[in-house]
């Protein structure tokens, strides 16, 4: 059997794979359709986000059996196409949670404590202390919405600081631990000073974030999405910004990155994300919160794993 790699991985799983009895083939810039035929004889197809795999494209693998993804996202795979070819997609969302959770939890800290401008200022000679008053974290009710592998994770983080946690989820019930308070959303929003986004990205969640959504808090609240760009509208999210219904924003994912999640700057910015880029109770980082040493040799190693039991039962 031979694994197809469109992205380069880890080490780990390129192991696992081998000693799994895989020939591998490694291509991280060929286009699509420069591919040559002897690609679509492989069984095992393995990528992370450089490209799109829609249907015409898995139309030409007849002995497909398992895509694995290295990362927690199947938004780029044709999931439709996937089942009719009987093709099993894996992904490793438990590789990168603490990664995720972790960052999120360091947008928030910085937030409360004006750490962002709080930095420009010193840096200016402004020694602002009264201005630049915090909030502890333990006195604020936070809201996960989500609670897959990644909100579970961040709900399990602030549990464990003493946070109030409240969390809402539309698919999953019975599921929280300890105090937390599971919820509805409107729920959730008359309660909490913080809310995060851990939800995954498709025709559904496009655009969660929008008016009414910010509209529906009870007070005004600090903002994090480290899920997807798109669901949070950017033009809503600086309206909410502008109002003061939303105290401050922690982004590590915008609704203008380009598909491979590589790249934001690729035309000419739209009007509300500049502005957003300009308010300093904005934090924005470039889609690496579950992006860390240990999460990338988490996910090698998780994937191989998972795409070898596949492989034993197709």
């Amino acid at each position: 059997m031979k694994a197809l790699l469109l992205d380069d991985t880890h080490p780990f799983l390129e192991e696992a794979l081998v000693q799994g009895g895989l020939e591998l083939i490694k291509d991280y810039t060929r286009p699509l359709l420069d591919f040559p035929v002897s690609y679509f004889e492989c069984t095992v197809l393995v990528i992370r986000s450089r490209m799109p795999i829609n249907a015409k494209f898995l139309s030409q693998f007849p002995h497909l059996k398992v895509i694995g993804r290295m990362g927690a996202g199947l938004e780029n795979i044709d999931l439709s196409q996937a089942k009719l070819q009987g093709i099993t997609c894996i992904r490793v969302p438990e590789g990168n949670s603490r990664a995720v959770a972790e960052h999120a939890l360091a947008m928030l800290l910085s937030a409360l404590n004006h750490l962002p401008r709080a930095g420009v200022e010193v840096r200016k000679g402004i020694w602002l202390r009264e201005e630049n008053k915090g909030r502890e974290i333990h006195a604020l009710k936070v809201g996960i919405i989500g609670y897959g592998v990644m909100g579970a994770e961040f709900s399990r983080l602030l549990y464990a600081m003493g946070v109030q946690v409240y969390t809402y989820d539309k698919y999953r019930f019975d599921y929280t631990e300890g105090t937390m308070i599971e919820c509805s959303l409107e729920k959730l929003q008359a309660e909490v000073d913080v809310v995060s986004i851990h939800l995954p990205y498709n025709n559904e969640t496009h655009y969660f974030a929008d008016e009414v959504f910010f509209n529906g808090f009870a007070k005004p609240v600090h903002f994090i999405n480290t899920a997807r760009g798109q669901i949070t509208n950017t033009t809503a999210l600086l309206a909410a910004l502008e109002s003061g219904l939303v105290l401050s924003a922690g982004l590590d994912v915008l609704e203008y990155e380009n598909s491979s999640f590589t790249s934001l700057f690729d035309a000419e910015l739209p009007v509300a994300l500049s502005a957003l880029l300009l308010l300093d109770n904005v934090i924005i980082t470039p889609h690496i919160a579950g992006w860390t040493q240990e999460s990338f040799e988490k996910m090698g190693r998780d994937l191989g794993a998972k795409i070898l039991a596949a492989l034993k039962t197709v």
